[in-house]
């Protein structure tokens, strides 16, 4: 990417609508107690839940419209199914997608800007995929590289992780995430990637030598990735309620860079 920071060339933002604060109290995600600094106590033989699958694929067929614009069938059936297998865990956080807004996925062909398609023109002509949103949209949108689907398996996790943040947290959770991430990271753009680039590794834990050598955050992000960071158990909280905590065993203590 030519912005190694961010998705587009300028460093700018999508202006996301975050989850309003009801649906956040009524759909409580225990993960965000990690980020408070309170605990989050492990299930017992946790299982998943037996319905996630179902409930998600229903969320994607209506809540998300994709448009194949010549892609075949079988990249249309891999982006449903990473979609539904991302959010499937975690059935509160399928609940905050149902009431969020719909997605439009656009499946790009190769060589061709993503600016014709509607998107932003500061968007990087090296990015994979993008997640974007404005208020006056009807549907926030993303878009994923027909010809980077292959040979890179995290990029449909990397973006609806983007939407999750944008449109499944509300203002205050996100401030939680950004208070972890700033003395870091400290630019809003970088915080969103690494909290994308966190949730990949759940879905895809095989990394590249030729992700570990990406430009900026990106390879950053991958090369301090560890089991031990807070930030960790809180990204598989998330997604997984009813796995084992990232990081140390009971009794130990975890800090965001281990």
């Amino acid at each position: 990417m030519s912005m190694p920071d961010s998705e587009t060339l300028d460093g700018s933002t999508p202006e996301s609508t975050p989850l309003a604060a009801e649906h956040g109290r009524r759909l409580p995600l225990s993960a965000f107690t990690v980020l408070a600094g309170g605990d989050v106590f492990e299930s017992v033989q946790g299982r998943p839940p037996k319905d996630g699958v179902s409930r998600a694929r229903a969320w994607f067929q209506a809540k998300v419209s994709l448009r194949a614009h010549g892609a075949p069938a079988e990249l249309l059936q891999r982006v449903e199914g990473d979609m539904v297998r991302q959010l499937s865990g975690n059935l509160q956080l399928i609940g905050r997608m149902e009431a969020a807004r719909p997605v439009e996925v656009d499946l790009i062909p190769p060589g061709l800007p993503l600016a014709k398609y509607g998107y932003p023109r500061s968007v990087s002509p090296h990015a994979a995929g993008l997640f974007w949103d404005h208020p006056e949209w009807p549907r926030a949108r993303i878009a994923l590289r027909q010809d980077k689907l292959g040979s890179e398996p995290h990029l449909v996790f990397h973006e609806l992780a983007h939407a999750i943040q944008g449109m499944a947290f509300t203002q205050e959770e996100n401030e939680l995430i950004y208070r972890t991430l700033r003395r870091t990271y400290r630019v809003r753009a970088r915080m969103d990637e690494v909290f994308a680039l966190y949730s990949e590794r759940e879905f895809i834990p095989t990394v590249t030598a030729h992700d570990l050598r990406a430009p900026g955050v990106y390879g950053m992000a991958r090369q301090r990735w560890n089991e031990e960071h807070v930030f960790t158990r809180f990204v598989r909280n998330l997604y997984f309620p009813y796995k084992p905590l990232a990081g140390p065993s009971s009794g130990q203590g975890a800090s965001f860079f281990g």
